[in-house]
């Protein structure tokens, strides 16, 4: 009989016990941690690991291994596996989670920080959870990043990360090492277990009395490792020479000499434990075990050239002996050695020659199988074939870029080159270099592009490519320096793509695409017109030929180019995008085109519901970083129609997604969301705060000029319109600068202003009716009140009064331009007699004032007073006056007299209610008969009792 001895109880590890059962009470209390138990193969990690949990406490485990995020695809598995989870709850974060645990490759892939909050977002719903992931030294960099982000967030969660990890040098090591740095988490070091925890472990592993002599060699040759005393105790039981008897444990024979070497002395204990098996089991625990720990059973039965259902009885047999077990989780195939030795103990007593040729089987096993090309190349490293190591590399390396684990791809890819000479002329080396450049462009890493470009062209050229791959490589390093502001970089690629072409329609027209975006993003002083001369002939060529991702990116700069003059247009290019991506199934180009036919919409009208509806989409698809960028958005229709508070919520909605996940460029667009908030709230400070840490940057194209207008703004509402015309002359001159690229939003309301002060001409003005700010519902207004100031100036008063109506209707949608414009248009039509100046300055007076804009609330109120107009007082219940009666001019105390009015009471009745002289009640009547355009007292009375309840 097998014996195989196992302490029930975790021996000398007290203090250690201690400290994971006080982070789970901290977690209780809502105070989460992060613990690394660190040790050498055998210490008891995992053992200790497994304490952490108690009553009430929810614990998902997960062990790394060779596929990536396996271990934390398994923990989120466990998590989800009894349906507790409130996928509402997780809004969009479910589906980032789906593709986590799903075999499906998702066009749609996540940021690593995104998968990260993802998980943690998971783990906080589970109440007081605690998260074990072992053997974090076999994890790749996309695990190891989750590993690394839960660290720094858990800490306001009632969450412990429990991780286990060898103290070996590498990635894992670093990871810890930083995270303890930086206080985010602390390390339980597991030494070897001294004396009298030795003899406490053997005692409780033969619960009985044993020799003084036994517990001194044991713990000798065990160097105090918890995993070989088990086994040497095994050992000595099952070859007779550890007896028991009534009255102990006795040694009936030299248990060892104290120098053996303690991996041989393992490696020789569970050698015998096999071999008792008889040999159908030992050639499938060998064939296991050059898998590695864990293992597919199927796979080491086919690699073992044995029958599978005589595999599962020889199993069953090594479990018996407590050799193996199966894996957590719902695949009967998955198994896994008790402990990494054993794996390494059993392919100890083979020769070098044996191993290699078993581990060549077992990869011509695996390799055909979908998923398991990096345990097959490791198998051909172990067989010495480093070539198809290699290429095996490149294949995972490529799945896991499909599945959006960039990191992991790159470091598979990274580790296929190590095995080549990237010299050696061959296709699996270009393959790799291909891969690997494309990987880094995904993962934004432009530097290491451009260093690999002519290592990639070497190994291309070396293998006689085809000229469409080749171009392809070429048109990646342009694409990244389109990306990364680099156009002139990008340029120079695209001639040497041109040169490698040939002519051949396909690949220019994908050329002419690429060219088209980079010419666009240029300082071309025809970039417009260039762009849409490549972005049209790269259109023609790609329909004739069905290229449908070559004729979306053509479309895609067509319709910049028509925004520019032509939103509608621009919004016909993306709808065709649209169309083609549904048809060819392109799921990111549809996105793409919706979002962008969403923003186009807001511009012309200020309607943001298309915008509303792509965040609820991409939310659902789980694209948490695409939601800030449409928030941003949405946040600045909000501050134009004057909701604050919600331009507010949007605007740090987006920035606290940005800084969450270390979006620099996010964070940035957040940055100015709440320059653009500060400004329209007249916080000059808070404006220039934040743009004072977007000094510099281009944010997408976009720069000073947007700097200029926003301060302009902030000084309009400030009532300081010298200053103002400085900051437009800024932005003017910014955007003179730069060309075509930008928009001219500033260029409306400098428009106005310099016609209000008789500084701008007709010509001025027709010289913006080519632009597209006609078409926009954030500067058309400005371009109306400046015709009606114009023809107010030309004698024309009808005329200019239907412009200022035009002005009206069309700043509905965006109130602050409405009112910032009839603010400044007001004194000309005061001064040339034209519309009606003291009614829009009321409602004028009226916004501003409910919108704490109190500088030009105060101007409306002088504007009217020299007008010979009394203006609004401002008591206390001012803001119970009702707002069509507040446009009207009606005081508190008239609204008062109104209200007693409308009860059909008289002077002298109103008087005594109101304490107040019948002659004083009369003026009132009489202010509001002539404020509210009503003939007589009867009709009066009708419209207090229509207004005034």
């Amino acid at each position: 009989m097998l014996m195989s001895f196992v302490s029930p109880v975790l021996v000398g590890r007290a203090a250690e016990v201690g400290a994971l059962d006080a982070a789970v009470a901290r977690a209780r209390a809502g105070v989460g941690g992060t613990v690394f138990v660190v040790g050498e193969a055998g210490i008891g990690k995992s053992r200790l690991a497994a304490t952490a949990g108690g009553a009430g406490v929810r614990v998902v485990r997960g062990r790394a291994g060779s596929v990536p995020l396996r271990a934390v695809s398994e923990a989120v598995l466990g998590a989800l596996r009894d349906g507790s989870v409130d996928r509402e709850r997780l809004g969009g974060f479910w589906p980032v989670l789906w593709r986590l645990v799903s075999d499906r490759t998702e066009a749609l892939t996540d940021p690593p920080l995104v998968r990260a909050e993802a998980v943690l977002r998971l783990l906080a719903q589970l109440g007081t959870c605690v998260l074990t992931l072992e053997d974090l030294h076999d994890a790749d960099a996309d695990t190891l990043h989750v590993v690394d982000y839960l660290a720094d967030n858990v800490g306001d969660q009632p969450v412990v990360v429990v991780g286990t990890a060898r103290p070996d040098p590498g990635p894992a090591h670093d990871v810890i090492a930083s995270a303890v740095a930086r206080r985010a988490a602390t390390v339980l070091r597991l030494a070897p277990l001294d004396r009298a925890a030795t003899g406490e472990l053997v005692h409780r592993c033969l619960d009985g009395p044993v020799p003084d002599e036994l517990l001194d060699r044991v713990h000798r040759n065990a160097d105090g490792v918890p995993f070989v005393v088990e086994e040497m105790l095994g050992a000595l039981v099952d070859d007779g020479t550890l007896v028991r008897m009534p009255d102990g444990w006795r040694l009936t024979g030299d248990p060892g000499d104290p120098g053996a070497r303690v991996p041989a002395t393992v490696a020789a204990a569970v050698q015998r434990r096999v071999d008792r098996l008889g040999p159908g089991a030992t050639e499938v625990l060998r064939a296991a075990a050059v898998f590695g720990r864990t293992f597919s059973l199927s796979a080491a039965a086919a690699t073992a050239g044995i029958d599978a259902t005589d595999a599962v009885g020889h199993l069953r047999a090594a479990a018996g002996a407590q050799l193996v077990a199966a894996e957590p989780g719902d695949d009967p195939d998955r198994y896994a050695f008790r402990h990494a030795l054993t794996a390494e103990a059993v392919l100890a007593g083979l020769l070098p020659v044996e191993r290699a040729g078993l581990a060549r089987t077992a990869a011509a096993v695996v390799e055909p199988v979908d998923g398991q090309e990096e345990v097959a190349a490791a198998l051909w490293l172990t067989a010495d074939e480093p070539g198809r190591a290699a290429e095996l590399l490149r294949r995972a390396g490529r799945r896991a870029a499909a599945r959006g684990t960039l990191a992991a791809s790159t470091a598979l890819l990274e580790r296929g080159l190590s095995l080549v000479d990237t010299r050696d002329g061959s296709e699996t080396t270009a393959g790799l270099l291909e891969a690997l450049v494309h990987t880094l462009v995904e993962s934004g890493d432009i530097e290491r592009v451009r260093a690999l470009g002519s290592t990639l062209d070497g190994a291309l050229s070396r293998v006689d490519a085809s000229p469409a791959r080749r171009v392809a490589a070429r048109l990646t390093r342009a694409r990244a320096g389109g990306a990364s502001g680099l156009w002139r970089d990008g340029l120079a690629e695209i001639a040497a793509a041109r040169a490698l072409a040939g002519g051949e329609p396909a690949l220019v027209a994908e050329i002419d695409a690429v060219a088209s975006r980079l010419v666009f993003l240029s300082d071309h002083p025809e970039g417009d017109t260039e762009a849409r001369r490549l972005a049209e002939a790269a259109l023609a060529t790609a329909t004739a030929a069905d290229l449908p991702e070559v004729a979306c990116e053509a479309l895609e700069i067509l319709s910049r180019c028509a925004r520019l003059t032509d939103l509608a247009a621009a919004q016909a290019h993306l709808g065709r995008v649209a169309e083609l991506a549904e048809r060819h199934s392109l799921p990111i180009w549809r996105v793409r085109a919706f979002m962008e036919i969403a923003a186009i919409e807001k511009d012309r009208t200020n309607d943001v519901s298309g915008l509303l509806v792509i965040r609820q989409a991409v939310e659902d698809a789980g694209a948490v970083v695409t939601a800030a960028w449409v928030d941003f958005n949405l946040g600045v229709a909000a501050v134009f129609a004057g909701d604050l508070v919600a331009a507010e919520r949007y605007c740090d909605r987006a920035l606290a997604t940005a800084r969450r996940f270390r979006r620099i460029d996010l964070e940035r667009i957040g940055l100015c969301g709440r320059a653009v908030l500060a400004a329209c709230r007249a916080d000059r400070a808070g404006m220039e705060r934040a743009l004072a840490q977007l000094e510099g940057v281009d944010l997408f194209g976009y720069g000073p000029e947007v700097w200029g207008y926003l301060r302009a703004v902030c000084a309009l509402l400030e009532e300081d319109h010298d200053r103002a015309l400085e900051h437009f002359a800024d932005a003017d001159a910014a955007s003179a600068a730069i060309g075509h690229r930008r928009g001219f939003g500033h260029r409306a309301p400098y428009l106005l202003l310099r016609a209000a002060g008789g500084h701008a001409t007709w010509a001025d003005h027709d010289a913006l009716l080519g632009t597209n700010l006609m078409q926009m519902s954030l500067h058309r207004s400005y371009v109306l009140w400046t015709r009606a100031v114009l023809f107010g100036r030309d004698g024309k008063p009808d005329d200019a009064a239907q412009a200022a109506a035009e002005a009206m209707e069309s700043g509905a949608a965006v109130p602050l331009n409405r009112y910032l414009g009839t603010r400044i248009a007001a004194p000309c039509a005061l001064a040339d007699g034209w519309g009606e100046p003291l009614t829009w300055l009321r409602d004028t007076e009226e916004y501003f004032h409910g919108a704490g804009l109190t500088q030009p609330a105060a101007a409306c109120r002088a504007l009217l007073r020299g007008a010979g107009v009394g203006g609004q007082q401002r008591r206390a219940g001012y803001g119970a006056v009702p707002p069509v009666l507040r446009r009207a001019g009606v005081t508190v105390r008239e609204y008062d007299v109104l209200r007693l009015v409308g009860e059909r009471l008289g002077n002298i009745e109103i008087a005594e209610r109101l304490f107040l002289s019948p002659r004083t009640v009369e003026r009132h009547v009489a202010s509001l008969r002539q404020r509210t355009g009503q003939p007589d007292r009867a009709h009066l009375v009708e419209y207090a009792r229509r207004h005034a309840k």
